[in-house]
């Protein structure tokens, strides 16, 4: 019996031992106001559709203004250039398998910086992945990634406008409730791309019967309009590489590449790519793994919750939207999954959020208006 309850000490001093560890590890990773930032992992499906984009802008950019842009796409294809899997293609992230719409993506936007880097051998994997038929057999009838991914190849000269289908951009001007109505052919998220890739499509792609396209030119300028209602401060939709370079891409590509929505998601991109050269999917999920933080530091049995300082809940609480969205009308009292323009909330960053604020609550060290305060947050969030 002694040794049994000596060794179920041991393994608890090692539990704790571990644990404390992970814990000050934790902690070590806090941003100066006390929460966590995180950071995505590299992304070549990222990458090739900014490179696509900056340099389908490229094309229509003024004196000195395609120098800039020259190094931010020498940068991305060194990275690229770098992401090559030995079948030849490409996956979303550095440990990613290849996938046939990854690859479209990187032979897109090589071929538009006139880059040729493993061609050869991207082209050979391409084949054996079944090639337009092997990427519409993946994403099956949700045309919200298929029907980018052939635009892109179309603006890069590598597919027919005629094989396409058209996206009903003109349905953008319905108000957003009205959306899932109109069994629209896309994810609610994607309207921006459906705006811009249906009119790149109207602009570039074959000529529709007269009525239907004297239709669609009526509604450029209305869409347009909700392009840019949608475009949050930062520029970019979503806080997303891939939807903000598909609408910069298609606005360009139809001659629109200094209109301000353009501007402002050229200016995200710039501000947006890291060291190596590459992009990430999304910014980052600051209010996401904050929300987890806090939630395994309170898990800890002998949490003295001094991490709850009145900095971190500030932040923390800030966060939440008190408006309604103007990207999905969602109601006011979400959360998105971090605290720059371009989030959302929703339906799993809210109830993180609401878990992560209940916590704070039950904190000693925070003062009883404090506790109102954030019981009241959490009440707007519930309602949610």
């Amino acid at each position: 019996m002694s040794d049994t309850l000596l060794n179920l000490d041991s393994i608890a001093n090692q539990a704790r031992q571990t644990l404390d560890l992970l814990r000050g590890e934790l902690l070590s990773m806090r941003e100066v106001s006390g929460h966590w930032v995180g950071e995505l992992s590299a992304s070549a499906l990222s990458t090739a559709t900014a490179i696509s984009a900056l340099a389908t802008v490229r094309k229509f950019a003024g004196d000195g203004a395609g120098d800039e842009l020259d190094r931010l796409i020498d940068r991305g294809i060194v990275y690229l250039n770098s992401q090559q899997n030995a079948d030849g293609g490409y996956g979303d992230t550095d440990r990613s398998h290849s996938n046939v719409a990854t690859s479209y993506l990187v032979l897109a936007a090589q071929t538009l910086a006139n880059d040729s880097f493993g061609q050869d051998r991207l082209r050979s994997y391409l084949k054996s992945a079944g090639e337009f038929d092997g990427l519409r057999q993946r994403y099956g009838k949700d045309k919200t990634f298929v029907v980018p991914i052939l635009t892109n190849l179309a603006i890069a000269g590598l597919a027919d406008w005629a094989t396409i289908p058209r996206l009903p951009f003109e349905a953008a001007v319905f108000p957003g409730a009205m959306y899932r109505f109109l069994q629209m052919p896309v994810v609610s998220y994607a309207i921006p791309a459906l705006v811009a890739i249906g009119q790149a499509h109207h602009f570039l792609g074959p000529k529709t019967f007269w009525p239907i396209r004297q239709l669609r030119t009526a509604a450029v300028q209305p869409t347009l309009r909700v392009l840019q209602r949608m475009q949050p401060q930062s520029g970019g939709y979503l806080e997303a590489t891939p939807l903000t370079s598909f609408v910069l891409m298609s606005l360009a590509a139809s001659g629109r590449a200094s209109h301000p929505v353009a501007m402002r998601c050229v200016d995200f991109l710039k501000a947006s790519i890291r060291e190596d050269g590459s992009w990430p999917i999304d910014t980052n999920l600051a209010t996401w793994v904050t929300s987890l933080a806090v939630h395994a530091l309170s898990e800890d049995p002998d949490d003295d919750g001094c991490w709850a300082t009145p900095e971190l809940i500030q932040w923390h609480l800030s966060c939440q939207h008190l408006r309604r969205h103007p990207f999905t009308g969602a109601s006011p009292g979400g959360w998105g999954w971090t605290d720059l323009s371009g989030a959302v909330p929703d339906g799993d960053d809210t109830p993180g959020a609401i878990l992560a604020a209940q916590r704070y609550a039950s904190r000693a060290s925070v003062d009883d208006t404090a506790k109102c305060h954030l019981k009241s947050l959490i009440e707007i969030g519930r309602a949610h």
